[in-house]
């Protein structure tokens, strides 16, 4: 469903971003899908924007060569943005969505533009740090670790596992990026329709990290946080709920993806 958000905003000619690959990926299933969106997937467009923002401007300001996607999915950021050409982009996730990946992507012939590897995992297990490391992961250099797409179909307690061993694998310099829920959103009435449908989905959201700073903060990182909704009326991308833009307040805001970036200060934490 995601690919196929990524494919259809591509044809657009204001497009936001280009992904040639994201149809192919997508598949019929993955457009079925994306017929049953009530917004044409604008949160993960605004998504995909923001972070592709974020990975560009903080490889090239800070020279970062080595990134990180857990739960890398149907991405292919590694073949559509431009990136220093000792650039290593490690790709995490489950073993059988890899290979799926890489049979379309091989068939096109296409190539990545950065040293690209794979690392087949279980993220909800704490031995996932070790098959990086056997990947030529360095915890010594600063890092780029982009998290999209995951926290809120987590449990929190997995949450905070997850975050706990990417604080671990990050020197002082690294960055962090994520999309997150808060709890709000999981009860409000604005969002009932959107919270039933992913269940009948059979991929309930039910992670929530109602205060990114303060979490951030006790394992070692500075975090910044901006509501979807705001860079979707900035983008020309609406996102759901549809509240006005000059309705949006801290508690509205709350009804919509949490955009966070944090830049790891220190190593000691009481929580890792």
């Amino acid at each position: 469903m995601t690919a196929a958000v990524r494919a259809h905003e591509s044809q657009r000619p204001d497009r936001l971003f280009n992904d040639p690959w994201a149809a192919s990926l997508a598949g019929a299933e993955g457009e079925r899908r994306f017929r049953q969106l009530e917004d044409a997937g604008g949160s993960i467009i605004v998504r995909t924007r923001f972070f592709d923002e974020f990975l560009q401007s903080t490889v090239n300001q800070w020279s970062i060569r080595q990134l990180v996607m857990p739960a890398c999915g149907l991405d292919t950021r590694a073949f559509r943005l431009s990136w220093p050409a000792d650039t290593i982009l490690f790709e995490l996730d489950q073993p059988d969505l890899l290979r799926y990946k890489e049979d379309i992507l091989q068939a096109q012939h296409v190539q990545p533009r950065c040293q690209r590897r794979l690392v087949a995992v279980d993220l909800t297990t704490a031995s996932w740090p070790t098959h990086l490391l056997e990947a030529g992961y360095d915890p010594s250099l600063p890092s780029v670790w982009l998290v999209e797409g995951l926290l809120f179909y987590l449990p929190n307690k997995a949450i905070l596992q997850l975050l706990g061993l990417i604080s671990r694998l990050s020197s002082p310099q690294s960055w962090l990026a994520f999309d997150a829920i808060h709890g709000a959103m999981t009860s409000s009435p604005f969002t009932q329709q959107r919270m039933e449908r992913v269940t009948r989905l059979g991929v309930p959201w039910i992670g929530t990290i109602d205060d990114p700073v303060a979490l951030l903060a006790s394992f070692g990182w500075q975090a910044s946080v901006t509501s979807s909704a705001r860079k979707g009326y900035e983008y020309n991308r609406p996102v759901y709920p549809f509240i006005p833009r000059d309705q949006l307040t801290p508690e509205t805001e709350k009804l919509y993806h949490w955009l966070v970036t944090a830049v790891r200060q220190h190593q000691a934490s009481h929580q890792e």
